[in-house]
Protein backbone atom coordinates (compact mmCIF):
# COMPACT_ATOMS: atom_id res chain seq x y z
CA UNK A 1 0.00 0.00 0.00
CA UNK A 2 1.55 3.16 -0.67
CA UNK A 3 0.68 6.39 0.56
CA UNK A 4 0.94 10.01 -1.04
CA UNK A 5 3.57 11.69 -0.35
CA UNK A 6 2.26 14.87 0.32
CA UNK A 7 -0.65 13.20 2.65
CA UNK A 8 -1.01 13.71 6.36
CA UNK A 9 0.64 10.48 7.43
CA UNK A 10 2.42 9.08 10.36
CA UNK A 11 3.94 5.55 11.01
CA UNK A 12 3.26 4.38 14.49
CA UNK A 13 6.46 1.46 15.55
CA UNK A 14 5.88 -0.11 18.53
CA UNK A 15 6.04 -3.76 19.57
CA UNK A 16 3.01 -3.60 21.78
CA UNK A 17 -0.18 -4.19 19.54
CA UNK A 18 -2.07 -2.07 22.39
CA UNK A 19 0.51 1.06 22.24
CA UNK A 20 0.35 0.54 18.38
CA UNK A 21 -3.72 0.24 18.72
CA UNK A 22 -4.34 3.27 20.72
CA UNK A 23 -2.18 5.41 19.13
CA UNK A 24 -3.59 4.53 15.29
CA UNK A 25 -6.92 5.50 16.77
CA UNK A 26 -5.80 8.69 18.27
CA UNK A 27 -3.73 10.19 14.86
CA UNK A 28 -7.02 8.49 12.82
CA UNK A 29 -9.29 11.12 14.75
CA UNK A 30 -6.69 13.58 14.13
CA UNK A 31 -6.85 12.98 10.65
CA UNK A 32 -3.99 10.92 9.89
CA UNK A 33 -3.52 8.36 7.77
CA UNK A 34 -1.83 6.10 10.09
CA UNK A 35 0.51 3.22 8.96
CA UNK A 36 1.94 0.81 11.68
CA UNK A 37 4.98 -2.06 11.93
CA UNK A 38 5.62 -4.22 14.63
CA UNK A 39 9.10 -3.39 14.49
CA UNK A 40 12.03 -1.54 13.17
CA UNK A 41 13.02 -3.85 10.59
CA UNK A 42 9.48 -3.69 8.70
CA UNK A 43 9.39 0.31 9.94
CA UNK A 44 12.13 0.92 7.74
CA UNK A 45 10.56 -1.05 5.11
CA UNK A 46 7.71 1.18 4.82
CA UNK A 47 9.74 4.19 4.93
CA UNK A 48 11.39 3.31 2.25
CA UNK A 49 7.94 2.04 -0.03
CA UNK A 50 5.77 5.13 1.44
CA UNK A 51 8.13 7.54 2.88
CA UNK A 52 6.07 9.23 5.55
CA UNK A 53 6.95 12.45 6.83
CA UNK A 54 6.53 12.06 10.80
CA UNK A 55 7.51 8.48 12.58
CA UNK A 56 6.47 7.55 16.10
CA UNK A 57 8.93 5.00 17.56
CA UNK A 58 9.57 2.91 20.52
CA UNK A 59 12.93 3.03 21.76
CA UNK A 60 13.31 -0.65 22.66
CA UNK A 61 11.88 -3.47 20.52
CA UNK A 62 13.09 -6.91 19.77
CA UNK A 63 15.82 -7.22 16.68
CA UNK A 64 16.25 -3.53 14.76
CA UNK A 65 15.86 -0.83 18.01
CA UNK A 66 14.86 2.26 17.79
CA UNK A 67 18.03 4.23 17.11
CA UNK A 68 19.14 1.63 14.17
CA UNK A 69 15.88 1.96 12.39
CA UNK A 70 15.80 5.55 12.62
CA UNK A 71 19.06 5.78 11.17
CA UNK A 72 18.07 3.74 8.29
CA UNK A 73 14.94 5.83 7.80
CA UNK A 74 16.78 8.88 7.47
CA UNK A 75 19.09 7.33 4.91
CA UNK A 76 16.15 6.21 2.99
CA UNK A 77 13.98 9.61 3.61
CA UNK A 78 16.52 12.51 4.32
CA UNK A 79 13.49 14.75 5.81
CA UNK A 80 11.79 12.31 7.66
CA UNK A 81 10.50 13.44 11.35
CA UNK A 82 11.27 10.76 13.90
CA UNK A 83 10.10 11.36 17.90
CA UNK A 84 11.13 8.38 19.60
CA UNK A 85 9.25 7.14 22.81
CA UNK A 86 10.79 4.76 25.58
CA UNK A 87 9.34 3.68 28.64
CA UNK A 88 13.20 4.65 30.43
CA UNK A 89 13.14 7.93 31.73
CA UNK A 90 17.27 7.79 31.77
CA UNK A 91 18.35 11.26 30.53
CA UNK A 92 21.38 10.25 28.69
CA UNK A 93 18.85 7.74 26.35
CA UNK A 94 17.08 11.22 25.83
CA UNK A 95 20.06 13.03 24.82
CA UNK A 96 21.30 10.24 22.69
CA UNK A 97 17.88 10.31 20.38
CA UNK A 98 18.06 14.04 19.95
CA UNK A 99 22.09 13.92 19.02
CA UNK A 100 21.20 11.05 16.39
CA UNK A 101 18.92 12.58 14.81
CA UNK A 102 15.28 12.47 16.57
CA UNK A 103 13.01 15.72 16.69
CA UNK A 104 11.92 14.54 20.08
CA UNK A 105 11.99 11.66 22.79
CA UNK A 106 8.63 10.96 24.50
CA UNK A 107 8.82 8.86 27.77
CA UNK A 108 5.69 6.55 28.57
CA UNK A 109 3.24 6.04 29.88
CA UNK A 110 2.92 9.35 27.10
CA UNK A 111 -0.60 11.80 28.13
CA UNK A 112 -2.93 11.15 25.21
CA UNK A 113 -3.26 15.14 24.53
CA UNK A 114 0.31 15.77 24.86
CA UNK A 115 1.32 13.37 22.42
CA UNK A 116 -1.12 14.28 19.69
CA UNK A 117 -0.50 18.01 20.56
CA UNK A 118 3.28 17.40 19.82
CA UNK A 119 2.93 15.77 16.35
CA UNK A 120 0.10 18.14 15.50
CA UNK A 121 3.05 20.86 16.26
CA UNK A 122 5.41 18.74 13.90
CA UNK A 123 2.97 18.42 11.16
CA UNK A 124 2.68 22.05 11.05
CA UNK A 125 6.43 22.95 10.75
CA UNK A 126 6.62 20.35 8.08
CA UNK A 127 4.29 22.36 6.02
CA UNK A 128 5.80 25.94 7.03
CA UNK A 129 8.94 23.81 5.95
CA UNK A 130 7.58 22.69 2.62
CA UNK A 131 6.16 26.23 1.78
CA UNK A 132 9.33 28.10 2.35
CA UNK A 133 10.65 25.34 -0.09
CA UNK A 134 8.48 25.70 -2.52
CA UNK A 135 8.57 29.46 -1.96
CA UNK A 136 12.34 29.65 -2.03
CA UNK A 137 12.56 27.11 -5.58
CA UNK A 138 10.04 29.67 -7.57
CA UNK A 139 11.54 33.31 -6.71
CA UNK A 140 14.99 31.23 -8.40
CA UNK A 141 12.57 30.19 -10.95
CA UNK A 142 12.80 34.01 -12.20
CA UNK A 143 16.38 34.80 -11.21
Amino acid sequence: MSVEIDAKTILVVDDQQGVRSLLQIIFREAGFNVLTAVNGLEAVDIVEKNHPPIVLMDVRMPGLDGFQSMLRMVKASPSIKVILMTAYTDESLVQRALREGAVDCLTKPFDVYSISSRVEQLWQSILIERKEQSGTVSQEAFR
